[in-house]
């Protein structure tokens, strides 16, 4: 039976953009988004720069994702015991410390692979306890039927901000060095405050208790295959796409020539311009549902892995670029499909801690993709290292699909 889209939705944004609320937390979360992205371009180009070494590259980004493999789930059940904005201002100012200090070091001359890695990890704290409560705080920002697009717009932001993000650090890094990029970031978490103090969300009633623990969410992925496998989804697709920003600085050696890590950044906004582009198709997306939805997993994941592997092998940016917009384009539309799909899969009353699970299979596995990656890069290949983190990615995409066909809808 074909299911009516709620006519409340539509598809257009501007309504989204009459809404006080969603208006603020949309511009502070390209802002914020965008110098989040300057600060990983500029963080893996100095790395380079100081070491010579891939691996040290995907160290150094393995400790800007390691602690939301510890701290996501901690952070979806803070998300529902205190408030939210004030929650996301203190992590905020948090991230804000360590940004500042850094970007002080570098301007300075002091900067060494221990302070980047230190930063890192401070950051990463940042990560894992807002993102969760960004997703939870988000449909309260909008109304009920405006969600779909809400998450949609969402979105937008973030893959706006990876084209933008490493294009300016690629032109910064060049003209005034690494300690005004990492200023440039701290600046952008003062956007976000100021945006986050004037929200005024709708009150949401909230379980006694916080509304159950992360062990019942826990258990309830391990056990509903539907959610199993689609977590399992979520997390190959960054694993996938990880080599464009790790292995970044060395494949733009290769492609703009020597002493050119900086302008990694150019292959991160391509991938980013790839997946901007997508996302009316992928918002269509949003309309299939059960097996529907997962039909357009296996080819998208081809394509996806398809134009990685020309963008691996490629001999300059002028084939390298085009196929980066390929893949990103075909990341958006899988990344889309999975999270969609563990939307509908997940039961209300605990809809929170299942995100707190996505971010960490989103996020999570980015500090062991970096390291695998950087350590094949540097003992086999740069090209080696990409064929590696497409397996997963294919694997699942073909054959998890068809489990999930046979699954059938959610209750």
């Amino acid at each position: 039976m074909k299911t009516e889209e709620p006519a409340s939705e539509g598809h257009s944004p501007i309504p989204l953009f009459r809404n006080r609320n969603f208006k603020l937390f949309f511009i502070g979360q390209l802002v914020s988004n965008t110098g989040n992205w300057l600060q990983l371009a500029a963080q893996n180009a100095l790395v380079l720069q100081l070491t010579g070494s891939s691996f040290m590259v995907g160290v150094a980004t393995a400790a800007l994702f390691l602690p939301v493999f510890f701290f996501a789930l901690p952070g979806g059940h803070l998300a529902d015991r205190f408030d939210r904005p004030k929650l996301l201002i203190a992590t905020q100012l948090l991230a804000m410390v360590a940004t500042g200090t850094l970007a002080i070091f570098a301007s300075t001359g002091r900067a060494t692979v221990a302070s980047v890695i230190a930063a890192a990890v401070v950051v990463g704290v940042q990560y894992a306890l807002s993102i969760p409560t960004m997703m939870a705080l988000l449909p309260s920002l909008v109304e009920p039927g405006q969600i779909g697009l809400a998450i949609g717009m969402n979105a937008i932001t973030y893959n706006v901000a990876r084209v933008l993000g490493p294009a300016v650090a690629a032109a910064l890094v060049f003209r005034i060095g690494f300690g005004m990029a990492f200023a440039l970031n701290t600046l952008s978490f003062v956007v976000l405050i100021a945006a986050l103090s004037m929200l005024h969300p709708r009150e949401t009633a909230v379980p006694a208790g916080g509304g159950g623990s992360i062990g019942d969410a826990l258990r309830f992925a391990w056990r509903d295959k539907r959610v199993r496998l689609i977590l399992i989804g979520v997390a190959t697709v960054p694993a996938a796409m990880d080599p464009v920003v790790t292995l970044g600085p060395a494949f733009a050696t290769t492609l703009f020539g020597p002493d050119s890590a900086a302008k990694a950044g150019y292959l991160v906004s391509a991938f980013g311009l790839g997946a901007i582009a997508a996302t009316f198709a992928a918002t269509k997306g949003f309309r299939r549902h059960g097996a529907a939805r997962f039909d357009l997993l296996a080819p998208w994941s081809i394509v996806f892995a398809a134009g990685m592997l020309v963008f691996a092998f490629a001999p300059s940016f002028l084939i390298a670029g085009p196929a980066l917009v390929v893949s990103g384009a075909a990341f958006l539309v899988v990344s889309t499909n999975w999270t969609a799909g563990l939307q509908e899969a997940a039961p209300e009353h605990m809809r929170g801690r299942i995100m707190a699970i996505w971010t960490l299979c989103s996020l999570g596995v980015r500090p062991f993709a970096a390291v695998i990656d950087g350590a094949i890069a540097d003992l086999v290949s740069l090209q080696a290292a990409v064929i590696v983190m497409l397996i997963p990615l294919i694997v699942v995409g073909v054959f998890a699909s068809r489990q999930l066909r046979s699954v059938g809808s959610p209750n």
